[in-house]
């Protein structure tokens, strides 16, 4: 199968970056001229500034229509601002009225495309990059840097759509009047790939930027191995892996023990305090990430999260099926469980240590008063809410109607935690359950002090490394992918969704009404479609490309 792809040519643009400033990464500087291309290869400073560029569209939950409606299109939130057919955002995946030329992502298809481009112009460019003679290893460290980065953006593109064009080379479509077209590859070879380039990328690359700060979020070797083992996992998931190869369980498991051990021997480690993870710029459980938008304005952290009398959009609502996932932290055990301890007439007491840190709940305290969902943080009118609003990411101490106590957070790609459940979900599936395995479920359990896991079959451990990731990776843009890979969606997503009525004062009385009617379709929705317009492109010229099923 062949396509034309959409990709953008002529004199190549460059974006300057301006001079480092101090106690800043490179990520956060400002573009302020242009140059050609012919300048841009024989000078390393240009060169080193134009992979820079090749950065800027890694994702961020902050902003809309990038992982946004990802958590608000699974069994995590409630996405409270347009939720109609008119507009591409979670509300298409929820209520069936996707379609190929209406959905939230089908522009990050042009997008990482032309990323993997400017990937490629540099990497065809790279002998003409000339050598740091200050700093011997910096031009091999861009070669691998492009390297990652394709990867990632390959990655990002077989996690939407599945079969997608590999593609290594710039090409001109100006040079064809016929248009330029595509073998659309299958995921193996796309796969194969992403783990060659990586490959490449991590006899290139420093393990850490330890020694030189300055370059702290560039790919390193930690990052090319984290993204290794995270794509073998996916790789061997059921969704990719329908034969259930047990080989691919292994590699995925040497990889992710691989990516985890190197981790924890160059520094990383689980942060002391589970919620500082996300509010802190810089802590040693982050391995990747990448500057998140300022609090105030639209699409801010803090604008759009906080409840209504915080001054904030009330945007983004944690759904009652997350909460009711968190267990009893005396027990370890879920509140269904009769054993638990869980009181209903106390629903928020006693929890996973987690769920305070992630979900703001009513009544609790926010800003020096009880959050009432029935007063100052009522919804707007017509704001469908779920009367929970996110904690994760956001500061306290920031004052929505001064504009004041704002400091700069990240949003995290890569982190320990994660490394330490890929490598023990990949373990158990490819030889059942272990002490190793359970070590590595414990370590992210007792950061927060709950009763560590013991004991079980492969199935019920299976669920167990589930349920963890559901907890621990809540609201990071996991639980979209993992479902998916799962093969679980058409459960956890095609269901009525709740949230919680507050009514009375002492005597408080919950009701947990209907928010959605969610639907999922698996003849069709583990993947994305091909955006309309690629397939407009290759309408009447070549028959055998054909959408994805179902679309």
């Amino acid at each position: 199968m062949k396509l034309v792809l959409n990709i953008k040519t002529g004199m190549l643009a460059v974006l300057i970056l301006g001079t480092y400033a101090c106690k800043k990464n490179y990520l956060d500087r400002k573009p302020s001229d242009l140059i050609t291309e012919g300048e841009v290869f024989r000078n390393i400073e240009n060169a080193e500034k134009f992979v820079n560029t090749i950065y800027q569209s890694l994702p961020n939950l902050f902003k809309p229509g990038s992982a946004w409606p990802l958590s608000s299109a699974t069994d995590e939130t409630n996405q409270a601002i347009d939720n109609s057919a008119s507009a591409a955002d979670a509300g298409n995946f929820n209520t069936g009225s996707m379609s190929p030329s209406n959905f939230p992502m089908q522009w990050q298809w042009d997008e990482f495309y032309g990323k993997i481009r400017s990937c490629n112009m540099f990497l065809n460019n790279f002998d003409k990059v000339p050598n740091d003679p200050t700093y011997p290893d910096r031009r091999n460290r861009l070669k691998g840097e492009a390297l990652v980065l394709r990867a990632y953006y390959n990655f990002q593109l077989i996690s939407r759509w599945g079969e997608i064009p590999i593609i290594s080379q710039v090409e001109n479509p100006f040079d064809n009047p016929d248009g330029i077209y595509y073998k659309r590859n299958t995921i193996s070879e796309g796969i194969e790939s992403i783990l060659k380039d990586l490959e490449e990328a991590k006899n290139l690359l420093p393990a850490t930027y330890a020694e030189r700060p300055n370059n702290w979020g560039r790919a390193s070797r930690m990052i090319a191995l984290a993204l290794r083992g995270r794509v073998l996992l996916y790789y061997a998931s059921p969704l990719y892996n329908k034969d259930n190869d047990p080989g691919r369980w292994a590699r995925a498991a040497e990889a992710c023990k691989a990516a985890l051990d190197t981790a924890l021997t160059n520094g990383y480690g689980l942060n002391g305090n589970y919620g500082e993870i996300f509010t802190q710029y810089f802590n040693k459980e982050v391995i990747w990430s990448r500057p998140a938008p300022g609090a105030f304005g639209d699409g801010g952290i803090d604008r759009e999260m906080n409840p209504r009398g915080a001054n904030g959009y009330g945007n983004v609502n944690p759904i009652q099926e997350l909460v009711n996932d968190y267990e009893m932290q005396a027990t370890g055990l879920p509140i269904t469980d009769p054993n638990s301890g869980f009181d209903p007439q106390r629903p928020y007491e006693g929890r996973d240590p987690r769920f305070y840190a992630t979900i703001l709940y009513p009544g609790c305290m926010w800003k020096g008063r009880p959050l009432n969902p029935n007063g100052e943080d009522a919804p707007r009118s017509g704001q469908v809410v779920t009367n929970y609003w996110p904690r994760k990411y956001l500061l306290e101490g920031v004052n929505l109607f001064s504009g004041t106590g704002a400091s700069d957070r990240k949003w995290v790609l890569f982190r320990t935690a994660e490394l330490y459940l890929n490598y023990a979900e990949a373990q158990n599936e490819a030889t059942g359950p272990s002490g190793e395995i359970y070590n590595a479920l414990n370590a992210v359990r007792g950061r927060v002090s709950m009763p560590a896991y013991s004991g079980g079959t492969k199935e019920t451990l299976r669920e167990k490394i589930r349920h963890e990731r559901r907890i621990e990776l809540a609201l990071e843009d996991h639980r979209f992918w993992d479902v998916r890979r799962w093969k679980i969606a058409e459960t956890v997503d095609n269901r009525e969704i709740h949230g919680v009525t507050v009514t009375g004062n002492g005597n408080v009385t919950y009701t947990y009404p209907v928010i959605e009617k969610r639907v999922f379709d698996a003849k069709r929705n583990y993947w994305l479609p091909v955006p309309q317009a690629e397939i407009d492109k290759v309408s009447g010229r070549n028959p055998d490309f054909k959408q994805n099923p179902g679309w």
